[in-house]
């Protein structure tokens, strides 16, 4: 999907009363796990991955890898 709209992992801002905030705006809350490499081998830098911001008014430039549809 280009849009994270319906996404399991999509965390929309609310507002007060608690419905979808008019900004659109939310976080994606996948949880990213860094594979194990052997101990012959090392990372160059930190593998900390940035970003995850997300909203409901944008599209993707890509399809998520990731998406999977809420209740699913």
């Amino acid at each position: 999907m280009k849009n994270c709209t319906h996404c399991k992992y999509a965390d929309w801002q609310r507002t007060k009363s608690g419905a979808l905030h008019p900004s659109g705006d939310g976080k994606c809350k996948f949880e990213y796990k860094v594979p194990v490499l052997p101990q012959s081998m090392y990372w160059l830098s930190d593998c900390t991955p940035y970003g995850g911001y997300i909203s409901r008014k944008r599209e993707l430039k890509d399809h998520c890898a990731y998406f999977l549809r809420e209740g699913a």
